[in-house]
């Protein structure tokens, strides 16, 4: 496990997204959420296995809830690095002071379920509003967070590539999390990821299997993820050429992104975590194969790498 040093923290490359704690999350999960007890264990292994940042939200249930009873069970034993989120409801951007009563609530509210004092990272939940009015109140938001000592580091987990133009005109934006996979290779084609790199922002990268798709059987699609169908075909001679699993060729390609920081990665049980450290310290993809990844999936349909539009 290799780690990225950001002002006095040390950020794993995996960090283990606990929405699957919280919520029936995923378009391949078929065993829906562990219990108290296989939660805790999945917790415990990701940290003995140098896992030490966790990744949650408001919107994911009581996923932050689990997390606090955890960290309140095991004392001094486990010391995570929690990036949480916070959603600012559109029709407060107008309305500052509205929209900092919301997002001051809303980090009060997960400080208290996880149980801390001061969150190491928080991130604006961003939806599908208009980043350029979120630009207008947002700055000023983390700015008061971090002055009443809520929280260490701000960001923004971005909901499309154009959303991270913005970030890189405002410092105290320091953080974000972005969709990139295999399909999805916006950022890359537009060179915002990186500008990212070059202006030194913590980097957290979601959505490497695009939230299980890539696990599917083409022939069973249905509704607007049909489309997909090709495109995953394509995705499983890849693999066969490179020799490698559908999971390992998908990893590796974000993996081996010099701008991303850490691998956002979500979990049901403990032989997940497991195979996702294995996909950790799996090869690199051939050169070759690499270079027909770029080209083949260059322009995947945005209604196939956005999930939030997935109609079934």
């Amino acid at each position: 496990m290799t780690y990225r040093i950001f002002h006095n923290y040390r950020f794993s490359q995996l960090t283990l997204g606990t929405v699957q704690l919280g919520l029936n999350y995923g378009i391949s999960n078929s065993e829906g959420m562990p219990d108290r007890a296989e939660s805790f264990q999945m917790l415990q292994l990701a940290a003995q296995a140098g896992i030490n940042t966790l990744d949650t939200a408001r919107q994911y249930g009581h996923s932050e809830q689990v997390l606090g009873d955890f960290l309140e069970e095991t004392g001094q034993a486990y010391d995570p690095n929690l990036v949480s989120k916070f959603k600012i409801n559109p029709a407060n951007l107008g309305h500052p002071e509205r929209a900092w009563d919301e997002v001051h609530r809303s980090v009060k509210e997960s400080l208290a379920a996880l149980k801390v004092d001061r969150l190491p990272v928080c991130l604006h939940h961003k939806g599908a509003e208009p980043m350029a009015e979120v630009i207008k109140i947002l700055p000023m938001m983390v700015r008061r967070l971090k002055e009443e000592g809520l929280i260490d580091i701000g960001g923004v987990s971005a909901y499309e590539p154009e959303d991270v133009a913005y970030i890189l005109e405002e410092e105290v934006l320091e953080a974000t999390q972005i969709p990139v996979n295999v399909f999805d290779q916006r950022l890359l084609k537009t060179g915002l990821l990186e500008q990212l790199r070059s202006q030194s922002k913590l980097v957290f990268a979601r959505s490497v299997f695009l939230q299980g798709l890539f696990f599917m059987n083409p022939a069973q699609l249905r509704g607007s993820l049909k489309k997909a169908e090709l495109h995953l075909v394509a995705l499983q001679k890849l693999a066969q050429r490179a020799q490698m699993s559908v999971a390992q060729l998908a990893f590796s390609f974000v993996r081996d992104l010099p701008a991303v920081d850490s691998i956002v990665f979500g979990a049901v049980n403990q032989a997940q975590i497991q195979q996702n450290i294995a996909l950790l310290n799996g090869p690199a993809i051939p050169p070759d194969v690499l270079a027909e990844i770029q080209d083949v999936f260059q322009a995947v349909e945005e209604e196939i790498v956005t999930p939030a539009v997935w109609r079934f």
